[in-house]
């Protein structure tokens, strides 16, 4: 069994030592750290190289002669790795000792597992642990309240991406199907949602990593402190609480449409698992039937938000 990390690199030259320190010394070794850097001007390629010299036949580095953007890069830094299983890895976290083991626990449980996320603590610029919350809570994947087993594409296609990229392993045959990102879909989104529709996507409920927020990153828990405010909407979409205002139906009603109009998207992959078709039809039920309630409990303002959506050519079946 060989072991790759996929990571990518762009101007990290504060972090980067720390965090491929935390991967060279997991409890079960990499077999190899595939780097994709995208045109670093500080000193990122120089901490790299010591690193590498440390430690040879351990560290591929690749350097892109254009900028890709992350998700291009991440799509070359996977395409690169030859291990069986494949661990993503931002440049500027930090890995617990057991990581690995514990991802591959999860796999050696569930034979049919394509990928395994995990939850993560959150860190602060100088390492600090912010203990108010973890990474599942500024994404709101509720994992304890949600019935199981959990119905992920209900989650993600209204609620947004809940798998942050840099807890995510996956199996080496994935790479034939989740090529060629589009630069307007995360690469983390994408295999995320192949995964679901394929029923091989699990989760280690542990704090894997420590996931750095900080003010360079590309993506990242911005405002996190400002999700708080959003619990009831969240909870209403997840259907843990339900709507009462005319505001908060209108709200799941647009989630519900999404979710409709993403399974719709994915009904050309042949790569899928699921009954797309009935997957489709349950979702327009759901839009449809919602949308029953609110024009019987508000049929004014109902009325005039459907007259609106039309004139606009909003949510069109």
């Amino acid at each position: 069994m060989k072991l790759s990390v996929a990571m990518c690199t762009y101007n990290g030259d504060k972090f980067i030592a720390s965090q491929l320190s935390s991967i060279l010394e997991q409890t079960i070794p990499v077999d190899e750290i595939v780097i994709c850097d995208d045109g670093s001007n500080d000193k990122t390629l120089e901490i790299i190289s010591r690193i590498q010299q440390e430690n040879p036949n351990k560290i591929n580095l690749f350097r892109n002669p254009v900028n890709l953007g992350s998700t291009k890069n991440f799509e070359k830094a996977i395409d690169l790795c030859s291990g069986d299983y494949i661990f993503l890895a931002d440049q500027d976290d930090i890995w617990k000792k057991d990581k690995v083991q514990k991802i591959l626990d999860v796999f050696d449980q569930n034979p049919n597992a394509e990928g395994v996320f995990s939850n993560a603590d959150l860190i602060d610029e100088n390492s600090n642990l912010i203990s108010s919350m973890t990474i599942w809570d500024t994404v709101f994947f509720l994992e304890k309240e949600l019935p199981k087993p959990i119905d992920f594409f209900n989650v993600v296609s209204k609620n947004g991406n809940i798998v942050t990229g840099a807890t995510l392993c996956i199996r080496k045959h994935v790479k034939d199907f989740i090529t060629n990102f589009k630069d307007d879909v995360l690469h983390d989104e994408k295999i995320a949602t192949l995964l679901i529709l394929r029923k091989s996507l699990y989760y280690s409920s542990e704090n894997l990593i420590s996931y750095r927020i900080h003010n360079k990153q590309q993506v990242g828990m911005k405002n996190m402190y400002k999700l708080v405010h959003k619990n009831r909407m969240k909870r209403i979409i997840l259907d843990l609480e339900k709507p009462s205002s005319f505001l908060e139906y209108r709200h799941l009603s647009k989630k519900k449409y999404l979710k409709f109009h993403k399974s719709k998207k994915y009904q050309k992959f042949n790569s899928i698992k699921i009954d797309i078709q009935d997957l489709i039809t349950k979702s327009h039920t759901e839009f449809h039937d919602l949308n029953i309630k609110m024009k019987l409990k508000f049929p004014i303002r109902y009325r005039f938000v459907m007259i609106s959506d039309r004139l606009l050519g909003k949510r069109k079946k």
